[in-house]
């Protein structure tokens, strides 16, 4: 199974732990990277989405806020409570307005985010797989690894191995065996 090359992970400052909305400032958030990411792009560009809103879905600017208090708190705990008070929307609707804008529940969105981090880190650190799990917001190693499989259909530590090898130009199962066993 192919997956695109991930990017450079990007440190979190763990220190910003919190416990609820009330305390979410934008100033906590790069605004200008956000702003960069969300240029307009023309219809036959790559990622580009169209301007309008699905039925019954987020607006824009709802979508925004979503999407940039899931990338600064990744790492900790996300409830859907606390998103749909960014929204202004209770619990329950901002669950069918997300599904209508982004296609996938905010549960499998915020799994999604943390398994695209894990893959980041598992290619570019030799950090242990309960550490980045750890630093990914999951409870331990088990639940990345149920996650990850879950999502991908292979292990994070046979995906790794996988990537090592095509990274050092080794396609040979043997040599796999050598090395890991």
């Amino acid at each position: 199974m192919q997956f695109p090359q991930p990017a450079k992970a990007q440190p979190a400052n763990l220190s910003t732990k919190r416990d609820g909305v009330s305390g979410y400032r934008t100033s906590e958030i790069n605004l200008e990277g956000l702003a960069t990411r969300q240029v307009m792009r023309g219809p036959d560009q790559p990622g580009s989405a169209p301007c309008q809103t699905a039925a019954g879905g987020l607006a824009p600017w709802q979508m925004r806020n979503v999407q940039a208090y899931v990338e600064v708190y990744l790492r900790s705990t996300i409830r859907v409570e606390d998103l749909a008070a960014l929204c202004n929307l209770s619990a329950g609707h901002f669950q069918r307005a997300f599904k209508a804008s982004f296609g996938e529940t905010p549960h499998k969105y915020v799994t999604r985010k943390r398994m695209e981090l894990a893959c980041r880190m598992m290619t570019d650190t030799n950090e242990p797989l309960c550490q980045i799990a750890v630093d990914c917001g999951m409870t331990d190693q088990a639940h990345l690894t149920n996650s990850f499989r879950r999502l991908y259909g292979i292990a994070p530590h046979a995906w790794r191995k996988q990537m090592w090898l095509e990274r050092s130009g080794q396609n040979n199962r043997e040599t796999a065996a050598v090395l890991y066993n």
